[in-house]
């Protein structure tokens, strides 16, 4: 999902490009894996930011070995970033996930 840009400063010159503007994109994966204590997915934006936004996903589940694990967005560039879901615990041992939430949310710097 792709919002028009909101975020208006006194004196700023109202043209296409910034009327056209994305400013905050979110979504949603669904994530599987097997016997893994790490997993990466490189995601697309839905449309190119102008530079890298700023990022933040979260695990949707706290069930079952979900519970276990964190996730974090790395190597976001404007055009993709990776998902990075590791185990909190290795002394736990791998865990395998199928079709578990994962949502995330990125916006412009200001």
């Amino acid at each position: 999902m792709a919002v028009p840009a909101t975020l208006w400063r006194p004196g700023m010159t109202i043209t296409d490009a910034r009327l056209n503007a994305k400013d905050y994109q979110a979504g949603q994966l669904l994530v599987s894996f097997t016997n893994l204590s790490s997993y990466t997915q490189v995601v697309q934006f839905p449309e190119p930011f102008p530079v890298a936004p700023i990022m933040s996903c979260e695990i949707a589940s706290g069930a079952g070995p979900t519970g276990r694990f964190e996730a974090r967005p790395i190597s976001v560039t404007p055009t993709e970033w990776t998902l990075f879901v590791l185990l909190s615990d290795s002394a736990q041992g791998p865990a395998t996930w199928s079709g578990i939430a994962v949502h995330w949310s990125a916006r412009m710097p200001t």
